[in-house]
């Protein structure tokens, strides 16, 4: 009898735990309601795909991805994303074939689930994907969000170039009655997409529909001559998104998995903490264009007449002997090892015939000591990992709106005049975001010269 007791025991215990996990195994399915939820990330240059992963990493719902800059992530499997092929992807704009590739599987999913849902990040130029994938599929406006992602201080420039004349209210009302036309267009199947171009008449009209909005790190920087405008402005459903804030507010964990997703922590440290007891100044370049700014001769090009790049640098190497000079190069104009092929050295040099000129610049690094960094790692996320041991300078660029207060030493400017820098940057300039004081380098002549502001001097 205690025999039969129990083996009775044992079963009826058996059977409780498989009802248990049977039951587990219902509630994981629901818990979040993940099959009924997608995050979708479409996004191209540096500033929309961080925005994008900062936003969803950490999400319980399933995330596909798609970025265009193969190289933005050394790892991304640590992100634990669905990862779409990331092939035919344009320097400028956004992948036709992924396009086409989202909106399959979206239809796909409503198809399956009428009450499915989605939140569609995109970077802002790009705004005629949601147009493809959503509205022409007749996707109801009550199942998705569209994100429109800024893309660094393009954004900026181009609400200016729009809407900032005294005239910027009238050339908005046309951009909100040509979008109305356009989405007529798109749900009758016969409009021409032009998704290989920035649009952005498109994406701050589209801005303004309720299930749309702009994440912006600086919103209240957009600014126009024309009053209308300016109060025209509170129609868009802009969203201040700092990418420094986005990353603080993820757990440990999470930061330290983006981290890893992003960079190499092996390759990079040894260049960002170099054992000799100087401190590392970070410069962060432009194409090569942009270095020489706008002088492509087929001097430079060969590599047979010296670069702005190099007067400049041995003059910061002059004016800064105390620290490890450290190149971050432009995502497209790279300065790896001039064996590797030429995606991996950056397409800016081979696409436009300065194979010498790229040759010149790795023998320039290699003999003053200069150390350089993978030029598609985004500059913000080494200012998070190594803020506390560096300081930064360089070209205008969209990164300096993260850097921390008297990070930044200077900048490489065509001009002694802050105004060269893409907006918002002169603005947290002349707000203080930036510091009490910094420099500007600049040519003269065959000269490189240079001027100290201080900002906590009395006017």
């Amino acid at each position: 009898m205690i025999k039969g007791n129990v083996k009775n025991r044992i079963v009826g215990v058996f059977l409780a735990l498989i009802l248990m996990i049977s039951t587990l195994i219902l509630f994981a399915c629901g818990k979040s309601d993940s099959e009924d939820h997608y995050n979708i990330v479409l996004t191209n240059a540096t500033v929309p795909p961080m925005m994008a992963t900062l936003s969803c990493l950490e999400s319980e719902d399933t995330t596909y991805m798609w970025y265009g800059r193969q190289q933005t992530f050394t790892n991304p499997s640590k992100l634990g994303f669905e990862m779409l092929e990331n092939s035919d992807a344009p320097s400028t704009g956004i992948s036709s074939q992924a396009i086409d590739e989202i909106s399959n599987m979206v239809l796909d999913l409503y198809m399956q689930n009428e009450k499915v849902t989605f939140d569609f990040y995109v970077t802002d130029y790009a705004v005629e994907a949601a147009f493809k994938i959503f509205v022409e599929q007749n996707i109801p406006e009550a199942n998705y969000n569209v994100h429109l992602l800024e893309d660094g201080v393009g954004s900026y420039i181009s609400f200016e170039e729009l809407y900032g004349s005294e005239t910027g209210s009238t050339a908005f009302e046309e951009d909100l009655a040509n979008l109305e036309n356009v989405l007529k267009e798109v749900k009758a199947g016969t409009y021409n997409y032009t998704v290989d171009q920035y649009n952005y008449d498109l994406t701050y009209a589209y801005a303004t529909y309720d299930n749309v909005d702009y994440w912006l790190q600086y919103p209240e920087f957009l600014e126009s001559e024309d009053q209308a405008m300016t109060e025209a402005k509170g129609q868009l459903n802009t969203v201040k998104s700092s990418l420094t804030q986005m990353f603080n507010s993820l757990s440990e964990q999470g930061q330290q998995t983006f981290k890893e997703a992003v960079f190499d922590t092996d390759y990079v440290d040894p260049i960002m903490k170099q054992d000799n007891g100087k401190k590392t100044l970070v410069v962060c370049g432009t194409s090569f264009t942009g270095e020489e700014f706008g002088s492509l001769t087929e001097g430079l090009k060969n590599g047979t007449v010296e670069q702005k790049f190099e007067k400049f640098f041995t003059k910061i190497l002059q004016d800064y002997p105390d620290y490890n000079i450290v190149i971050k190069p432009h995502p497209s104009w790279g300065l790896d090892d001039p064996n590797t092929d030429s995606n991996e050295k950056g397409a800016g040099w081979t696409s436009n015939d300065c194979e010498g000129a790229y040759q010149r610049r790795v023998e320039f690094c290699q003999e003053n000591n200069i150390k350089v960094l993978p030029g598609q790692v985004p500059m913000e996320v080494l200012i998070w990992a190594y803020g506390d041991d560096i300081k930064i300078g360089g070209y205008s660029s969209t990164l300096y709106m993260n850097a921390e207060p008297n990070m930044t030493l200077f900048f490489i400017l065509g001009s002694n005049d802050f105004s060269a820098l893409g907006q918002p940057l002169p603005k947290l300039i002349e707000n203080g975001a930036l510091g009490d004081s910094v420099r500007i380098y600049y040519p003269n002549g065959d000269e490189v010269l240079s001027q100290d502001y201080d900002f906590t001097a009395e006017v």
